[in-house]
């Protein structure tokens, strides 16, 4: 279970340069929807490890780190923030430096104050991924920084709780996805959610069209996922599957981010019109 904290980490180093890094320990200052609700998990976080600490509760203490950098960190949070931190052409916009700014400044405050928090637990698993975090100025082992604090004004328990909603909502259209043999890859016009509360919540309706690959959301007394695929939905989803395959072979491939690579493909007519058509959207992602 610590390789996916420590996968975490790695996604960091993978992503983001040294220079790239906040030149000291700072609160990130951002508007994002998944960064604020990140920010708010790990100050809940703080206040519960310490507490339990304080009460020489250590399992208590450990089960609510894992729970955190397993089901928050890495399946929500960096699954769903992957793409802000990819240097691609549309993040050299003044937006798009932005994002990618409060998301590494996210990122770097909840893995420093993770690494923080199971020092005491896992002193040597803790100092290691320290040195890969430490910046110039800062102390030269994590266990001379001071504990963390939690801060209360950083705690939003109404987005937690509408988070709750929304990963709720994508589990049931998921099962909906697999019950109907169509792949996530696969995009689908229309979904039906009765979660009224969520009406206005804009950023957070994005997140569930993300996460199950749909064009739109409409409110509704029941959950329903139109599962129709068009020839349109059906050409994009071969594009995703080709990406995908791509992305695949780059990884066996040991490549970065950064190694740009040449693509050489065959196929019948009809394929080749569709790469053709597509062609900037695939050299893109």
């Amino acid at each position: 279970k610590l390789l996916t904290l420590y996968n975490s980490i790695e996604f960091f180093k993978t992503y983001t340069s040294p220079k790239d890094h906040p030149k000291k320990e700072i609160m990130p200052r951002t508007k994002n929807i998944l960064d604020l609700w990140v920010i708010s998990r790990l100050n809940n976080l703080i206040e519960k490890t310490t507490k339990n600490l304080d009460d020489f509760n250590t399992m208590s203490a450990t089960l609510a780190i894992e729970d955190f950098f397993i089901n928050d960190l890495s399946l929500w949070y960096i699954r769903r923030s992957r793409k802000c931190f990819h240097p691609a052409p549309e993040r050299n916009s003044v937006r798009g430096k932005k994002t990618r700014k409060e998301a590494i400044e996210t990122l770097y405050y909840v893995l420093l104050n993770l690494i923080k928090l199971i020092s005491p637990i896992m002193p040597f698993f803790a100092e290691e991924n320290y040195q890969t975090l430490r910046q110039n100025g800062m102390p030269e082992s994590v266990h001379l920084l001071d504990w963390p604090k939690a801060n209360k004004r950083l705690i939003d328990k109404n987005l937690e709780d509408k988070m709750i909603k929304v990963r709720e909502v994508v589990a049931l259209v998921l099962a909906e996805r697999a019950k109907a043999g169509i792949k996530v890859r696969q995009p689908l016009n229309e979904l039906r959610i009765t979660n009224y509360e969520l009406r206005r919540e804009k950023g957070l309706l994005e997140l569930i069209k993300n996460e199950v690959n749909v064009k739109e959301i409409i409110f509704g007394k029941t959950l329903k996922l139109d599962t129709k695929i068009t020839p349109e939905l059906k050409e994009e989803g071969i594009i995703r599957e080709i990406i995908r395959n791509i992305q695949e072979m780059r990884k066996k491939a040991g490549l970065k981010p950064k190694n740009k690579i040449l693509v050489r493909y065959s196929g019948s007519d009809d394929l080749n019109k569709i790469l053709a058509k597509n062609k900037n959207f695939i050299l893109k992602e």
